[in-house]
C-alpha cells in the first residue's frame, strides 16, 4: 500500500503550512518511536491515519471551541500522541505528561531537535495533574475511558472548574447525562471511509 499523507477537509483550515512538520513527526514516530518501544510496529499509513490525523481532530475540537490560549495537558502521552500533532498546528502550550522517564527522554530529544518551543515533556502522575489544574484542557487518547474519567472527576469536583476533557472513544456511545458535566461525542472521518469518535467533557 502506498503511503498517502493527506489532510482531511476538516483539518485544512488550521493546518496551514504545518504538513511538513507533521510528516517529520510521522517519520520520527515510525522510526525512533518503534525502535525505542514508544509504539509497536505499524504501517506508514496506519501511523499517519491513527496517530497524526486522529490527533488533529483533538485540536479541531479546541479550535472550534475557541480555546486557543489555554494550557493543554496530554495525559499518558507515550509517543506524544495526540500532544505533538496538536502542538505543531497550534500556539497553545502543550504539556506531554507521562510517568515513565524513558518516554520523556525520547520526547525531549525530539522536541530539542525540531524546535517546537510550545511543547514540553514532563514526567508526572496524570491523576495529580487532573486534581491540581484549573481552566485547562486535558487530552486523553488511551489514558482513561470516559466512564472511568467521570467517576474520578466526581471526587475532584472542586478542583475541576472550567476544565475541558477530550477523550478518544472506541465506539458510538450515547451521551451520558451527569448533572455536573456536559458530555458530547464527536464523530469524524479519519480517511476516506473510516470513522472515529472523541468525547468532549466539560465541567459545569
Amino acid at each position: 500500500m502506498n503511503f498517502n499523507p493527506q489532510i482531511p477537509e476538516w483539518g485544512k483550515e488550521f493546518t496551514n503550512n504545518s504538513q511538513e512538520e507533521l510528516i517529520k513527526y510521522h517519520s520520527w514516530i515510525k522510526n525512533t518511536g518503534i525502535k525505542s518501544g514508544l509504539i509497536s510496529p505499524k504501517s506508514d499509513q496506519f501511523i499517519w491515519d491513527e496517530f497524526v490525523i486522529h490527533s488533529l481532530y483533538f485540536y479541531k475540537i479546541i479550535f472550534d471551541l475557541n480555546l486557543l490560549n489555554i494550557d493543554i495537558y496530554d495525559l499518558g502521552t507515550g509517543g506524544g500522541i495526540p500532544g505533538i500533532p496538536v502542538g505543531i498546528v497550534s500556539n497553545n502550550t502543550v504539556n506531554l505528561i507521562d510517568i515513565k522517564q524513558k518516554r520523556i527522554f525520547e520526547l525531549e530529544r525530539f522536541l530539542a531537535t525540531h524546535k517546537h518551543n510550545n511543547i514540553k515533556a514532563l514526567k508526572a502522575d496524570a491523576e495529580i495533574i487532573i486534581q491540581k489544574q484549573e481552566n485547562s484542557i486535558f487530552l486523553m487518547r488511551c489514558y482513561m475511558p470516559k466512564n472511568d474519567l467521570i467517576k474520578k472527576l466526581k471526587k475532584y469536583m472542586l478542583n475541576n472548574k472550567k476544565n475541558t476533557f477530550i477523550v478518544s472513544s472506541k465506539a458510538n456511545n450515547a451521551d451520558i447525562n451527569v448533572e455536573a458535566f456536559h458530555v458530547k461525542q464527536e464523530k469524524f472521518l479519519i480517511n476516506k471511509d473510516e470513522y472515529r469518535f472523541i468525547d468532549v467533557i466539560t465541567v459545569k
